[in-house]
């Protein structure tokens, strides 16, 4: 399996990303404490499905 460096692993809660904090920090911003649900969860799904999603288009350019 594939996985996103470490920087990125840290920053989107695989190991130890804090939402709840995240949220605290911006709660003056309701809007941008939601958007950090939506994208820091989930992280290694959308990986997988990103990488999916480029390894068919290289393979369609490969094949003409």
């Amino acid at each position: 399996m594939a996985r996103p460096r470490r920087s990125v692993r840290l920053a989107t809660g695989a190991e130890g990303y804090d939402l709840a904090a995240r949220a605290e920090r911006l709660s003056e911003y309701p809007l941008a404490t939601a958007a950090g649900e939506e994208m820091f969860r989930g992280h290694d799904e959308g990986f997988e499905a990103g990488l999916a999603a480029v390894v068919a288009g290289v393979g369609a350019v490969l094949r003409g």
